[in-house]
């Protein structure tokens, strides 16, 4: 958001409540419909220095890895890559390109306890680490703080997240040469796996989803590789393997909530702050930075022309242009939860279903996704 920001001439204070900026998890998907905003923020270089680009998808089923589906990846017609790599990789570029403008400012050890609107611009009050307190003036607030967002709250947004009954286990296991690198997905009942190369090859990405009847909150907790053994024994060897092959898992409690208002006066929300996006499309990040691509626009164009007396209502045609899309997104990757999770005979039908659309139908289904364009 803040990059977003700055290439448009608004300066811009990110506040972080830690002490440094890190990005916990294993890796993540940038799909060409967020590419395309990375790209156009001069970041297609240092990308290419940590990502691997797509080929596609295959499915396979949990049980005995049969493949059920091999999907070309939008790459494939798109200018924009499809790009797999780590969390803390897209962390490192985003951070640098950020360092390097001058009109952006890095506030760590404090966390937002407050704000204030007024006709001028926003009061946030800030505590650090050791209880010392300080306010800053801006135009406006901008909340990107995750699924459990104080800014939200602070909106008057305070319904909770709500347990799905399912965790996510996410580990690093060494990569596998391949010529056409693809994201690889298995299919079981309750449960499904999704590995993906990070790293320029040297590693694999790899998230296991089961059920559970206990969520624990909070980012991540470490994980007993020994349950997922246990959890993956009737699956496919080269599934076994894979999950023996990896260390350091951490696991996430997955929680849902509905979209909130993404604008109240000075205040907006993106990302998880605003619509918290369920792991089963891959979108989480991607339509986080469509969100700042959005908003930077729009505050810009109304600061343009109608000064600063202007944010709100660049606020709210931002929340406007984006609720439609948010929402869609929101309810495909839910729907893809339930179609990954189905048992026996349900998943027959469901398996049938795949071979019979083909490789191209199930690309088609999704050009509404990665086609996007702002604007």
């Amino acid at each position: 958001m803040a990059l977003s920001l700055a290439r448009r001439g608004i300066a811009a204070t990110v506040i972080e409540k830690r002490t440094g900026f890190g990005e916990l998890g294993a890796g993540l998907q940038i799909s060409p419909n967020s590419g395309r905003v990375l790209d156009a923020l001069d970041l297609a270089l240092p990308l290419k220095r940590v990502a691997v680009s797509s080929h596609g998808l295959r499915i396979r089923r949990w049980r005995d890895g049969r493949e059920l589906l091999e999907m070309p990846t939008h790459a494939e017609r798109l200018p924009t890559p499809f790009r797999m790599l780590k969390r803390n990789d897209l962390h490192t570029v985003l951070l640098d390109a950020a360092r390097a403008m001058p009109n952006i400012r890095l506030m760590v050890g404090r966390a937002v306890q407050g704000v204030a609107q007024d006709e001028e611009g926003v009061s946030v009050r800030l505590e650090g680490q050791n209880g010392g307190g300080e306010s800053i003036r801006a135009l406006g607030l901008i909340g990107a703080d995750g699924l459990w967002s104080r800014v939200r709250e602070l909106t008057g947004d305070t319904s909770p997240p709500v347990f799905t009954g399912y965790e996510a286990w996410r580990a690093l296991a060494p990569g596998a040469r391949t010529d056409k690198p693809r994201v690889g997905l298995h299919l079981g009942s309750g449960r499904h796996a999704v590995h993906y190369p990070v790293a320029g090859g040297r590693e694999s990405n790899l998230v296991v989803i089961r059920q559970t009847g206990e969520a624990r909150e909070g980012w991540s907790h470490d994980g007993d590789p020994q349950v997922l053994t246990e959890h993956v024994a009737n699956g496919s060897q080269a599934l076994r393997e894979l999950v023996d092959s990896a260390r350091g898992w951490q696991v996430w409690s997955l929680f849902d909530r509905k979209p909130a208002a993404m604008a109240k006066g000075r205040i907006a929300l993106l990302g998880d702050a605003a619509h918290p996006v369920l792991p089963f499309l891959a979108q989480g990040a991607s339509l986080a930075i469509e969100d700042a691509a959005v908003l930077a626009r729009l505050l810009a164009e109304h600061l343009e022309a109608d000064g600063e007396q202007a944010v709100p209502a660049a606020m709210a045609a931002y929340a406007s242009a984006r609720s439609a899309r948010v929402a869609r997104v929101q309810e495909a990757s839910r729907g893809n939860g339930r179609t990954y999770h189905l048992g026996w005979p349900l998943s027959m039908g469901r398996d049938f279903a795949l071979r019979r659309l083909g490789p191209n139908g199930l690309q088609r289904r999704y050009d509404w996704l990665y086609d996007w364009h702002d604007g």
